[in-house]
């Protein structure tokens, strides 16, 4: 069936004459927050229980700065085409919003050695072993070429036909796989690789990659201007009594008339008990965590929901030379040094004064496990030496740098999930989305099409709380 998620975020739950339920939400990001408001507002009682002292999940803004310069360690872009995310940020909590541009021909492209503007970039120019046919398309062409059977399909049926021909067809394809089967050597994927940030993605499903290439999700984004933790923030007004912060929830039991979730609060173990509980931690988290009740296949698609590595490592320099120097004011320059990516962001800025914040570093997977055993200092240090590489400025007008690994998060496992061959189009992706009793699941794991993206937590999030207030056990609105 076809679910009007949009609707009920905007309009909230439908009435009916059920009676009000009690609801344990675990977890106060952005998907425990969206199913405690919807549920709340619709007359029910919840009780939010978060581990952290903030709201927010993985939406984290750190403004240790000067000024009122600050840096997103989390989400920091708001892709135009997520409507559900758009909602809360420009019509439910009127926050101000800018464009986040990703592409800037002034920014650089540093591969073996010697870094060139991207408006410049010629393959012959580096040392690459293509074939004639690579070498005569551009990277962007070569890579929509090897594509288009995709593409074809996305451009020739109906929207929601083609999706799913996508997933009967490709899923069991990884995107090194495709790329391979397709005829792209080993010198073609070495060039990809770095310039379209394909590495760190290689070994996981090419329809995940490229419904995202496809749908073009960084092509038009915004950012909050005040910080992307305003958007969590905003529900404080709404929910803040009812969270309990510093509540580590280890247990969930259930039976026929209930549930009661068990969390830690300093040496003090609580318990709560409720109608029904809705987890929005991260799957990764409840390999620590007694749940009664889940079935085999319930444990198999929690424990083999893989969670992403990704940091970002800020700096913080006396001027913003990039600016000044490079005319830069956004975009990203790729590299094969250990940096990988650097962020030049408009957000953040505090145009007030020439001191300014970059993303001197930002890595995923493969990517980011060379800086997971360095100390935070040694990290930082690291980072400058290949910055300056690029950036001569860099050395003398750094002045300090923080360093956010996701993978050491206790609360997060990981920057956000990510399907691998297979888990699509087959019934372990059922298996991870399904309630099992009364213990639902809305995460950013629990929707097919933007995983790891706030519109996918907020998509699960209203799943969930309307399947609640409904009081719907089978056929659930869940499937995409």
């Amino acid at each position: 069936m076809e679910f009007a998620a949009l609707d009920v975020l905007r309009e909230g739950l439908p009435g009916n004459s059920r009676p009000p339920r009690k609801v344990v939400v675990v977890g106060a990001g952005i998907a425990g927050l969206t199913t405690a408001l919807l549920l709340k507002e619709a007359g029910h009682e919840v009780v939010v229980l978060e581990g952290q002292n903030r709201v927010g999940g993985r939406i984290l803004t750190h403004r240790g700065f000067a000024g009122d310069l600050y840096g997103e360690f989390g989400a920091m872009r708001f892709p135009e085409q997520h409507p559900l995310v758009q909602h809360l940020i420009k019509d439910r909590f009127a926050l101000a919003t800018k464009p986040f541009p990703m592409y800037d021909e002034d920014t650089f492209i540093y591969l073996q050695g010697k870094g060139v503007r991207r408006k410049d970039f010629r393959a012959d120019s580096f040392t690459f072993d293509l074939t004639p046919a690579e070498a005569d398309k551009p990277p962007h062409e070569l890579l929509r070429h090897t594509v288009q059977p995709l593409v074809d399909i996305m451009e020739n049926e109906e929207p929601d036909k083609a999706w799913h021909r996508l997933l009967d067809d490709y899923d069991k394809y990884t995107l090194l796989g495709y790329l391979k089967e397709r005829g792209l050597g080993d010198g073609a994927l070495s060039m990809l690789g770095p310039l379209f940030n394909l590495e760190g993605r290689y070994h996981f499903s090419l329809v995940e990659w490229f419904s995202h290439y496809y749908e073009d999700v960084f092509g038009n984004l915004v950012y909050i201007e005040k910080g992307a933790d305003t958007l969590p923030r905003a529900f404080e007004p709404y929910l803040m009594d009812d969270i309990r912060m510093g509540a580590q929830v280890h247990a969930i039991d259930q039976d026929d008339t209930g549930v009661r979730v068990h969390y830690r609060a300093g040496r003090r173990t609580q318990v709560v008990t409720a109608d029904e509980c809705v987890v929005t931690v991260p799957f990764a988290s409840l390999r620590h965590m007694e749940i009664s009740g889940l079935d085999p296949d319930k444990w198999y698609a929690i424990r083999n929901t893989y969670y992403g590595r990704a940091h970002k490592l800020f700096m913080q320099f006396s001027e913003r030379w990039w600016e000044t120097s490079y005319g830069i004011t956004h975009g990203l320059t790729v590299t094969d040094l250990a940096i990988r990516n650097i962020v030049y962001p408009p957000a953040g800025q505090d145009t007030r004064y020439k001191r300014g914040v970059m993303i001197a570093s930002y890595c995923w997977e493969q990517d980011s496990m060379p800086y997971t055993p360095l100390a935070g200092e040694e990290s930082v240090a690291q980072a400058l030496e290949d910055l300056v590489k690029i950036h001569p400025e860099a050395r003398d007008t750094f002045e300090f740098g923080v360093y956010k690994d996701w993978a050491l998060d206790w609360f997060a496992c990981g920057i956000g999930p990510l399907f691998r061959a297979f888990e699509m189009s087959e019934t372990f992706y059922d298996d991870v989305i399904r309630p099992v009793g009364r213990v639902w699941f809305a995460n950013d794991a629990c929707d097919r099409r933007h995983r790891r993206w706030a519109e996918g937590a907020l998509k699960a999030a209203v799943k969930n709380a309307y399947a609640i207030h409904e009081g719907i056990r089978d056929e659930l609105p869940w499937k995409d």
